[in-house]
């Protein structure tokens, strides 16, 4: 059934980030999806301005097709931006499979937007890594005990392990059993005598990425103040 079909559909753009914010693009409300009974969906992302920065609204619109374009049933998937000063060129490359240099080649440097990818990525290791190494100072661990744990190590139970192991993996960092807790997004290991400083700019990190969720989640609500008709395919 197309209602069935269209949950797994949401449940894999649960999956893509706000790349700025590392938060879900269904959770912010930024995106929403509709499948037919053919198995045709279609994507609507609405971002909290109009001039949210074309790059980012690129990598969630081409992140958003990739999810749920593996989702098995859907046939094909069209993703439509709307609203935003870049809509009709963000919706004609990402849907006729055509890179950002490609989209808007006056405002490249040719490499891509994987560079700008990676920062994002690291910043929200950071922010994960933060939350899980504080939660793990506050339980009674030395500087010295956090910097000797090992990934096997980790409580499988608490909530803060697998998001931090994710972010993780996407740097191409060791999960290995007897890799290190503590590392930076290279994977060496936090001296115990510099996690202290290490952790502060950390925070600071998260701290900000918090205020601009808050920030975006107040513009979107002011953008999008009541409840439109669903999406249809």
């Amino acid at each position: 059934m197309a209602s069935d079909l269209t949950a797994r559909v949401t449940g894999a753009l649960d999956t893509v980030t706000d790349p700025e914010l590392d938060r879900s693009v269904v959770e912010l409300g930024f995106a929403r999806a509709a499948v037919d009974d053919a198995g045709r969906a279609l994507v609507e992302l609405r971002l909290p301005t109009f001039w949210c920065a074309a790059n980012f609204a690129y990598l969630m619109a081409a992140d958003a097709r990739d999810a749920v374009a593996a989702v098995p049933g859907i046939r094909s998937v069209t993703v439509r931006l709307v609203d935003h000063f870049v809509a009709d060129e963000v919706t004609a490359s990402v849907n006729g499979g055509r890179s950002f240099d490609e989209a808007f080649p006056d405002q490249t440097d040719g490499r891509g937007l994987e560079e700008l990818r990676r920062f994002f990525w690291v910043k929200a290791f950071h922010a994960r890594q933060e939350v899980l190494l504080q939660g793990l100072l506050s339980r009674g661990r030395s500087d010295v005990e956090v910097c000797a744990l090992r990934v096997g190590s980790l409580d499988a139970g608490d909530p803060e392990t697998r998001p931090y192991l994710e972010r993780r993996e996407r740097l191409g960092i060791s999960n290995a059993a007897e890799a290190p807790v503590a590392v930076h997004p290279n994977g060496q290991p936090i001296a115990a005598e510099r996690l202290d400083a290490y952790l502060t700019r950390a925070r600071m990190t998260r701290v900000c990425m918090e205020a601009n969720g808050s920030l975006c989640g107040g513009l979107h609500a002011t953008r999008y103040p009541t409840q439109e008709e669903e999406t249809t395919v």
